[in-house]
């Protein structure tokens, strides 16, 4: 008895550690990670979205197998609808924002020595008149004001996404766990559903907190070595993920 939910509950953190990689997933969290890049948020992102995943899934799970509930078919669809629909969205406001750090090349001399170097054009008037010091002082008091609920902004869209993601993926997950549970009392089937689930969603965890950390290690080398890589490696992310959202709209529709 014990080898068989032992081998259950190792499937389920193994499928979860491939379902974390599915395409939708990893372009979402990508994106999303475009925005503010670094290894820190790159790997809060992927781990809040996987905890909004997992958290829808175990409350389907448990109105699925404790209350008898189903999610209607229109739903599904429409959830995964708006899985291309919120990657166009998320893509088209990354290439917005990096439109705003729009990068520019600048030349200093040293005495005789001359060099370039590529620079973000918001810090470009950083050696500006007094004047301007002065207003640049008052316009950063302003916008400390604003980065606690930018940092709230940004703590919950990963989790909000990642819900999504449960809600459209639910069916595959879900179909699966009646044949694991099929034997035993209710009690035993619904606890050994949960715990498959359970399993299920620390798999994910636990593959998209490695992925997160590998694109912040990524992203930060790319920024060392150089800036102007790096910006196109942004616009090539969000611009894969409006291209990506529109096939997958087009194959949910």
């Amino acid at each position: 008895m014990l080898v068989s939910p032992l081998a259950m509950m190792a499937a389920g953190f193994t499928f979860g550690l491939v379902h974390a990689l599915d395409a939708d997933h990893v372009m979402a969290v990508s994106a999303l990670s475009n925005r503010k890049p670094g290894v820190l948020k790159s790997l809060q992102y992927c781990l809040s979205w996987a905890l909004g995943h997992g958290g829808t899934l175990l409350l389907l799970g448990g109105l699925f197998f404790g209350l008898g509930f189903q999610l209607p078919e229109s739903m599904q669809l429409l959830a995964e609808a708006s899985v291309g629909v919120l990657l166009i969205v998320i893509g088209g406001f990354s290439l917005w924002r990096i439109r705003k750090q729009k990068l520019q090349l600048q030349v200093h001399r040293h005495g005789d020595m001359v060099h370039t170097h590529w620079h973000q054009s918001a810090a470009k008037d950083t050696h500006g008149s007094a004047v301007h010091n002065s207003a640049v002082s008052v316009s950063e008091t302003s916008e400390k004001n604003k980065s606690s609920g930018q940092l709230n902004k940004d703590s919950h869209a990963p989790v909000m996404v990642g819900m999504l993601h449960g809600l459209a993926g639910s069916a595959p997950a879900l179909a699966l766990v009646p044949v694991l549970a099929s034997n035993g009392s209710f009690q035993g089937q619904f606890g050994i559903a949960l715990a498959y689930l359970l399993v299920f969603s620390l798999g994910v965890l636990f593959s998209m907190g490695l992925f997160g950390l590998g694109l912040g290690l990524m992203q930060q080398r790319l920024q060392s070595v150089s800036l102007r890589l790096f910006q196109y490696s942004q616009y090539l992310i969000a611009s894969a993920s409006i291209l990506f959202g529109g096939f997958w709209l087009s194959q949910s529709l």
